[in-house]
């Protein structure tokens, strides 16, 4: 009987990493690794070598980072840039030690240049500054895309680097000191409703337009780029489809059944005015969202509805 493939999803217990814990545990391939900040610190290189060489996994996909909103990443943008920078450090040099054959490295779409030509192509990368709201974080991710991408040519690994689009979904963060858009709105408008508010007041103009991918789309792209893709280029996983924050909010609104009025704080930044991946390569290779925008946004009100309720 053929051993399974042993996989390590690093920042398993997070959003995105209990999604890939379901889909890969769908598959009779694969056998799931699992650690938590209470084994090792991944900041630590003395730590993470040793777990690692201990348990020597066969595909490692590196989910964990510091993450959080624009107002956590403009506050804390030193944290940013080190712990995500020392998580990509350690993690892919020491799986070229322990002879690792395949890795799988998450960028973030605030990679790109905040002026590059939309929808941003993978080539794009280094041809302007990214975004200042964020600028610790997506330096950090550069970084880890480019470690694998010299790993890839100084000692002929069969690494890959993905940038997925913004993702929400079950387990994710609703701490308002650093949540990202849509767990926000959804427990803006949520409480809103309970308490009978006039208003909801969201940050910006409104007029930003990002693009959104519910995290078990998120998961079976990266699957399916484990076992498909091999090009020593990163590739870009999203929905081609993007939405204004102001259409959002309505959205969120409706979907929470908040019958208020929406307004704009004006004193507050809109970060990088259009964020939306060209994702016709991953595409071309035969994958495709399942999840519209609406239906996870259903979905996902209905999952915090019932973790407020335990």
């Amino acid at each position: 009987m053929k051993n399974k493939n042993k996989v390590w999803i690093t920042g398993i217990n997070g959003m995105v990493g209990q999604a890939l814990k379901r889909s890969i545990s769908k598959s009779k391939s694969y056998n799931v690794l699992e650690s938590s900040r209470k084994d090792f610190d991944q900041t630590n290189q003395y730590e993470t070598t040793k777990w690692l060489k201990k348990n020597n996994p066969d595909t490692i996909i590196i989910t964990s980072a510091l993450v959080g909103g624009i107002q956590i990443n403009s506050k804390y943008p030193l944290d940013f840039l080190y712990q995500n920078s020392m998580i990509a450090l350690n993690i892919i040099n020491t799986a070229n030690e322990i002879n690792c054959p395949r890795l799988v490295f998450l960028g973030a779409s605030c990679m790109y240049p905040k002026d590059s030509k939309q929808p941003f192509k993978e080539s794009t990368i280094l041809d302007g500054k990214v975004e200042k709201t964020n600028e610790g974080y997506g330096i950090a991710k550069i970084l880890g895309t480019k470690l694998v991408e010299f790993m890839n040519v100084q000692h002929d690994r069969k690494y890959i680097s993905i940038i997925p689009a913004a993702s929400y979904g079950p387990n994710d963060c609703y701490d308002d000191k650093i949540n990202h858009v849509i767990p926000a709105l959804i427990q803006k408008f949520h409480n809103a409703k309970v308490n009978k508010n006039k208003y909801v007041e969201v940050w910006g103009t409104g007029n930003a337009k990002r693009e959104f991918l519910h995290v078990d789309d998120m998961a079976s792209g990266i699957v399916f780029l484990l076992e498909n893709y091999y090009e020593n280029s990163p590739i870009n996983l999203g929905t081609g489809e993007e939405v204004s924050i102001k259409e959002l909010a309505k959205l969120i609104a409706k979907v929470t059944d908040f019958k208020g009025k929406i307004l704009f704080d004006l004193s507050k930044p809109d970060g990088i005015p259009r964020k939306i991946l060209d994702s016709k390569k991953i595409q071309t290779l035969g994958w495709k969202p399942s999840i519209s925008l609406i239906d996870g946004l259903e979905k996902t009100y209905k999952i915090y509805l019932g973790n407020i309720k335990k």
